[in-house]
């Protein structure tokens, strides 16, 4: 068959179609686009939808987490706020045992009195033992060394008999008390005795 009776037929065979090959390929061209924006449209919904619940599983673990760390701070004032409760009651404690002492051999140095009593020493160790444990528990070492360094003084003066002059005492109470001051956080400036006595 001659080339131009192929040409021939095909050219009449696609004139025949020719308005049908369009139509049909301009419907399977508009079938092809709904059907695309179909299956976009289902996939943006469940990308919708797992994204949406992702935000949800982040903001409740985030409530969670945040939950968490609110207990956690207030376990750890509650902790803090009673330590340091405790440390004011125990050093208050140590200063009135130190107080009391003081005052008593202040009576013997200015004649009001001649030995402590029995009763008062007593006393003065179980107060001072209990104190030095509590103090254990809590103080830093700084506070521990201050109250070793008085309770030493004023055991050198009660059962010694050592003489220690007013202003070295003074300044060993001092001393404690501004390690406390500073452990407490009350000040951290050091207080000075300023009187003239």
């Amino acid at each position: 068959m001659p080339v131009e009776d192929v040409l021939f037929i095909a050219t009449t065979i696609l004139a025949s179609l020719g308005g049908g090959v369009v139509i049909v390929f301009a419907l399977s061209n508009w079938l092809g686009k709904l059907w695309a924006e179909r299956l976009m449209e289902k996939e943006r919904a469940k990308h919708a939808e797992d994204l949406l619940k992702l935000r949800d599983d982040l903001q409740t673990r985030q409530n969670e987490r945040i939950e968490t760390l609110k207990n956690d701070l207030h376990i750890f004032k509650e902790t803090h706020l009673k330590e340091h409760s405790e440390k004011i009651v125990i050093y208050r404690d140590v200063i009135d045992i130190v107080a009391t002492m003081l005052s008593e051999l202040e009576g013997i140095v200015l004649g009001k009195q001649e030995t402590l009593p029995d009763e008062l020493l007593k006393s003065f160790e179980r107060k001072r033992y209990r104190a030095y444990g509590y103090l254990g528990m809590f103080a830093p070492q700084k506070v521990m060394d201050a109250q070793d360094t008085l309770m030493d003084c004023l055991l050198s003066i009660i059962y010694d008999g050592k003489t220690v002059e007013w202003e070295t005492i003074r300044n060993m109470a001092l001393a404690f008390i501004n390690a406390v001051r500073d452990d407490v956080g009350i000040n951290k400036e050091c207080i000075d005795y300023r009187g003239s006595r």
